[in-house]
């Protein structure tokens, strides 16, 4: 197996936004941020930037780098950090579009989000914590004034999807349990008002914390992983089990994250690999026929099932030496062929779908910090660029441990960075979510930020 890539870190004071918004107001004539260029194994860089107006025209600002790093505006709120020394070229930095903080008391109890999920409409956001409440809010305000509010566990939520209507909530929690809630929101003459849910469909059976759940197309059926080592396929009309699955080659392995999507390559045949026949499909299924589902496992392998004939159907290796730590984080992309699993250790690898047995096609790091969440990314010529169009293709948006959560283009031209995602002050990043162009993330200091490409 080739060697790791090993990609560069750029980052900039988290508030320098306010110290640039200073100087254009007048308050100072000019100002300094600081900045940090990394890459594990050669000597970090850590600068300044000075922001300064230009005397000729005042609404105009002047960036300047100093002790080895180099500061632009690109256009207006864009803007990119090199480094010469660490051959470290134009990177984008991107800032929050917006950013939506804890409710009022949420905030004052200090707890943390613990599961997150985007609707797929974009127009609202559903946070969890540890106390086993969900909230959820309109995207379209920054006030923290929740739309909905459920307590759906006894304790922590650790998983939140939203169903494709973007009105319905499945969340799972260390209290064994899934739940179904309506995240319908009241529409009033004043915008949004709080709604108090209870859940519609509780389902039980797992013996240990649930950790990632997944919607079956409509969600007529829903999917949960465990810590049990169980992958469980469910029938949300009944809230009875379908079927149960054991991972790690029936060892029941803990589950730490799943992806489902539609077959890449759809088998008409009747058989298992095995060339055992398929059984017939329970009459409480709808649309699993063409659906498989990636686990990402504690001892570093990842699984794929099948869920037409309800079997294992590959289980990759737990990973070489140096790169044997827990998969923590798992995306799988139908479109483009590729699944990208994140580890414990830091290592970031990118799968052909079509070609599970040859390994990754890359694997990349950027230090050793876990990877605490994955989500693939469509690039458009104008995601995350500099100004003039970028290359169109494939990247990943990636939050973790270090706080310094990033998008990377892995095709064509990758691995590298393509933008760095700045606001956070060294807060873990738990989450991140891809929807439309746009990158959420959530993190330890209670606050949701959305990066507009």
């Amino acid at each position: 197996m080739a060697q790791p890539i090993i990609l560069p870190i750029s980052t900039v004071q988290h508030d320098f936004q306010a110290v640039v918004q200073d100087v254009l107001d007048g308050l100072v004539p000019e100002d300094k941020f600081w900045v940090s260029c990394y890459k594990t194994e050669e000597p970090s860089v850590h600068g300044k930037a000075v922001v300064a107006l230009d005397e000729n025209n005042r609404d105009l600002l002047i960036f300047r780098g100093q002790d080895g790093v180099e500061f632009k505006e690109c256009r207006q709120g864009a803007y990119s950090v090199s480094c010469p020394s660490l051959a470290l070229g134009e990177t984008r930095v991107a800032v929050p579009s917006a950013s939506y903080s804890s409710p009022e008391d949420i905030r004052k109890q200090g707890k943390q989000i613990t599961a997150f999920d985007v609707a797929p409409n974009g127009t609202q956001f559903a946070t969890g914590y540890q106390d086993g409440s969900v909230v959820v809010r309109p995207s379209s305000s920054s006030t923290s004034t929740p739309s909905v509010i459920s307590k759906a566990h006894l304790s922590t939520v650790t998983s939140i999807r939203f169903f494709p209507s973007s009105r319905v909530l499945l969340t799972g929690g260390v209290d064994f349990s899934l739940s179904i809630l309506s995240a319908e929101p009241s529409d009033t003459p004043a915008g949004y008002e709080t709604t108090r849910a209870t859940p519609v469909r509780t389902l039980r059976g797992h013996t240990r914390a649930i950790t990632s759940t997944g919607i079956v197309a409509r969600g007529r059926n829903v999917l949960s992983g465990s810590k049990d080592g169980s992958l469980r396929l469910w029938d949300v009309p009944t809230s009875a089990q379908i079927r149960t699955l054991a991972a790690g080659t029936n060892r029941f392995i803990p589950i730490l994250a799943l992806s489902t999507g539609e077959r890449w390559k759809p088998d008409a045949h009747a058989t298992d690999a095995d060339g055992t026949p398929a059984e017939a499909p329970d009459g409480r299924e709808v649309e699993t026929n063409d659906k498989v589902v990636f686990c990402a496992l504690q001892d570093g392998s990842f699984e794929l099932f099948d869920l037409r004939t309800k079997r294992a159907e590959f289980r990759s290796p737990p990973g070489a030496a140096g790169l044997r730590s827990a998969l923590q984080s798992i995306a799988y992309g139908p479109e483009d062929h590729l699944l990208v699993t994140g580890s414990a250790s830091g290592f970031v690898s990118v799968h052909d779908t079509r070609t599970l047995g040859e390994g990754p096609i890359t694997t990349f790091r950027r230090n050793s910090a876990p990877i605490e969440d994955i989500n693939f990314a469509s690039l458009s010529e104008t995601s995350f660029s500099l100004g003039a169009p970028s290359f169109t293709g494939v990247g990943v948006a990636v939050a973790t441990e270090d706080g310094l959560p990033y998008v990377a283009d892995v095709r064509p031209n990758g691995p590298l960075v393509r933008a760095e995602l700045v606001g956070t002050d060294c807060d873990q990043v738990r989450f991140v979510r891809v929807i439309g162009g746009d990158v959420w993330t959530a993190a330890d200091d209670g606050v949701v930020r959305r990066y507009e490409s």
